[in-house]
């Protein structure tokens, strides 16, 4: 798999152990993610639907690293934003985990217990 993006290689070497999970928070932090939507974004208009997957009996939101890992998820979310990852773990409801790259083998949950901790590593 081509790696287009250097949170994408932070993701690849995580995978393999030779990452701290501190180190791949920091880069997920600063990084730009395609969050998916049911729904267009409007000003003043319909609200953000964020692409929403159930992992082990948790709601997650999902969101990529490149907009060719969306894949047939936009079939059920054709439009995206960008976000940096530190707003993506800031806009997450309590109890809501996140999924990155889901169905890819560049995947990574944070599960509900972990997004908090999370945020407070950043």
């Amino acid at each position: 798999m081509d790696l287009n993006n250097s949170l994408e290689l932070v993701l690849s070497h995580a995978r393999c152990g030779s990452l701290t999970m501190e180190d791949l928070l920091r880069e997920f932090a600063d990084s730009e993610l395609i969050v998916a939507s049911r729904t267009k974004m409007v000003e003043h208009g319909s609200p953000f639907r964020p692409l929403l997957l159930s992992r082990e009996q948790n709601m997650m939101m999902a969101c990529f690293t490149d907009k060719c890992r969306i894949g047939d998820f936009a079939s059920v979310a054709p439009h995206a934003i960008v976000m940096k990852g530190r707003d993506v773990l800031r806009a997450l409801p309590l109890g809501m985990g996140l999924v990155i790259n889901p169905g890819t083998t560049l995947d990574l949950e944070l599960f509900p217990e972990g997004t908090c901790p999370a945020y407070v590593c950043l």
